[in-house]
């Protein structure tokens, strides 16, 4: 813990000098969490966070809503992307284990979790994005496929679910 503390308070202070910010992405860990890190980081500006809502809700069972009002102060940008938690018993540290000796191979067998496409999943978006209105983000959403059959489709049919909402 320590050690990634003092990395990224280095990067943070880098950052900061450049005008720049580094951006945490959300994962294993709930928001509560990260918000306890990012805060320990002596309120450097250099760091903020890239708020990932299906990375919170397939693997940390955590509510997307509930992180962008934790997070509001760190939010620089987000993913769009869904999931479904299939398997609350899960170990985060044992997925991004997976995932960081097998690559996005390794992540999309994790039996725990299944991305899906965008609005087929566990993400309320109506209220995701309505947590982000409120908390004054007004950057960009990126649309993430990692996987399925078809993510061309997927993405297209991403875009259009987005413009509806927005």
């Amino acid at each position: 813990y320590k050690i990634m503390q003092d990395a990224c308070y280095q990067l943070a202070e880098y950052a900061d000098s450049v005008g720049a910010r580094f951006a945490v992405e959300t994962g294993p860990e709930t928001s509560a969490d990260l918000k306890k890190f990012l805060d320990s980081l002596g309120g450097t500006k250099g760091v903020g966070v890239n708020l990932d809502p299906a990375n919170l809700v397939m693997v940390a069972g955590d509510d997307p809503v509930v992180a962008v009002h934790n997070l509001k102060d760190y939010i620089v940008h987000t993913h769009a992307k869904d999931g479904i938690m299939l398997d609350p018993d899960q170990s985060p540290t044992e997925v991004y284990h997976a995932f960081a000796i097998g690559g996005v191979d390794a992540l999309n067998a994790c039996a725990g979790f299944r991305e899906v496409p965008l609005g087929e999943g566990q993400v309320d978006w109506n209220r995701y994005l309505s947590a982000l209105r409120e908390c004054g983000f007004d950057g960009f959403l990126t649309i993430e496929r990692e996987c399925g059959d078809d993510p061309t489709a997927d993405i297209v049919k991403a875009t259009e679910f987005l413009k509806a909402l927005i």
